[in-house]
């Protein structure tokens, strides 16, 4: 990924933040079409400010940069959101 991080908003930070502390199953939809599905385990903030989202899938943790993804769907029950657009 060679282009330089864009932030995204706080709002949207703690969406985030709250499908790692429940330890969501979420439908991530990337801004490359693809899509990833897994638990959110927990974000992280690189020396270079970038943010990323870590998740389990059925066979490995993935890191994901937040400003790549486009859309997160929850699939846990009673989740307290539903799907955030990015």
């Amino acid at each position: 990924m060679s282009h330089a991080y864009q932030p995204i908003d706080c709002a949207l930070h703690d969406c985030f933040e709250l499908a790692c502390l429940h330890h969501y199953q979420v439908k991530l939809e990337l801004r490359d079409q693809s899509t990833i599905e897994g638990e959110c385990i927990t974000t992280e903030t690189h020396p270079d400010k970038s943010e990323w989202l870590v998740c389990k899938t059925q066979y490995q943790y993935l890191k994901i940069r937040l400003d790549q993804i486009r859309k997160m769907v929850t699939k846990s029950a009673n989740s307290l959101f539903s799907e955030v657009n990015l």
